[in-house]
């Protein structure tokens, strides 16, 4: 064997080392029911400066590893469908417990407004009426008391689609009003107002847009790893050679070897 290839050989081997483990840490894990892969990923994994996806897409795993949240959020993370961009969401203030719709006096389009999410057309907008004054509480049987566990009265309504910036047409007399985003189920002819405490466990949908995330599967086709590069903002795609480029494919890339050992006799 020439002495250039016994200098190599232990070069080589380093860098496949620094291949796997470098992969290793952003394989797809799950927590509870999910699989979390990219671009969602758990945090704690690799907090480096080539993170394993966007800061607004990682998830935190509860304690007893059987929920998802955004990270540094309320949202809990229900179920991600990656096909088509999108994941099943709810509000950790009105999801848990039997008292959640007590608690619906806020705007959840705040705890998304600036992240790359956006709520889907598919969602229907569940209304509450509360602090009605002067015998104003809202008649006819598309309004239901929710109020059986709550100290003051409320009233839910089940409206159409969704709009953050819309709120639905109803007649709310002297009422504070508010509407969160809901699934559009496959109940939806037999699904009213009335089944208000199953909707607000069920959640709603976020999608986000490919553009956030960049090109993955032409970065992994061509051998790579999606990541987030702090320091430009931006989608990267991690190559064999354990760099990061910005472009989505490694195609034409190869390891790298020190020139000075090519020479070496």
């Amino acid at each position: 064997m020439q002495p250039t290839s016994l200098f190599l050989l232990p070069l080589l081997s380093f860098l496949l080392l620094f291949h796997d483990t470098a992969h290793a840490e952003c394989e797809p894990r799950t927590c509870g029911d999910l699989t979390v892969k990219y671009p969602f990923w758990l945090g704690g994994v690799n907090e480096s400066s080539s993170p394993c996806g966007h800061p607004a897409f990682q998830v935190r795993c509860s304690n007893d590893g059987g929920a998802a949240s955004l990270m540094g959020s309320a949202i809990n993370v229900l179920r991600v469908d990656y096909d088509n961009n999108s994941f099943v969401a709810s509000h950790s203030r009105i999801a848990g417990g039997n008292d959640g719709v007590c608690r619906t006096d806020f705007n959840i389009s705040v705890s998304i407004a600036l992240s790359p999410f956006k709520f889907s057309s598919r969602n229907r907008a569940l209304c509450f009426l509360y602090n009605c004054s002067g015998g104003t509480e809202p008649r006819g049987p598309e309004f239901v008391n929710a109020t059986s566990v709550c100290n003051s009265p409320i009233y839910a309504y089940l409206g159409g689609n969704y709009y953050w910036d819309s709120p639905p047409a109803i007649a709310t007399g002297r009422c504070k009003y508010t509407f969160f985003p809901v699934l559009e189920s496959e109940e939806a002819a037999t699904m009213t107002a009335a089944n208000y405490p199953r909707l607000l466990k069920d959640g709603f949908i976020l999608e986000w847009q490919t553009v956030s995330v960049g090109d993955c599967p032409a970065c992994v086709a061509s051998g790579g790893q999606c990541r987030y590069n702090n320091a430009t903002a931006a989608f990267a795609c991690l190559c064999p050679d354990g760099k990061l480029r910005r472009t989505s494919s490694c195609v034409g890339e190869s390891i790298p070897v020190p020139s000075h050992l090519l020479h070496l006799h």
